[in-house]
């Protein structure tokens, strides 16, 4: 019995030593960016981002107004497939000049 705790002991300290060198690699790279193309969302925090229900979300998927990946019952968002969404539905603006026109009492248009 006394060989089997140290075959384990043993397996037990290469796989911790294994752990460390994965833990100092990954301390090793530069910190991962929220900036750019490289964002990934998930249903809860894109529902958040673009402030819509869970519903209106599936709707735009199924329609394909909104690309994802799916894994399983889990989507995922790129901010790319959020910025073709936005930049495919956007209009610009066509009011002239910098002003907006005022009403009586003080509101706009």
């Amino acid at each position: 019995m006394a060989k089997n705790t140290n075959v384990e002991t043993l397996c037990n300290r290469e796989l911790l030593e294994k752990i460390l060198s994965i833990v100092e690699r990954q301390e090793k790279l530069p910190p991962p960016t929220h900036e750019g193309r490289h964002r990934l969302y998930d249903n809860k925090s894109l529902m958040e981002k673009l402030n819509i229900k869970e519903k209106y979300l599936k709707k735009l998927r199924d329609n394909g107004y909104l690309g994802y990946s799916r894994e399983g019952d889990k989507y995922w968002y790129t901010q790319e497939d959020v910025d073709r969404f936005l930049h495919r539905f956007h209009y610009e603006a066509f009011a002239i000049g910098d002003e907006l026109p005022k009403q009586e009492g003080g509101g706009y248009v």
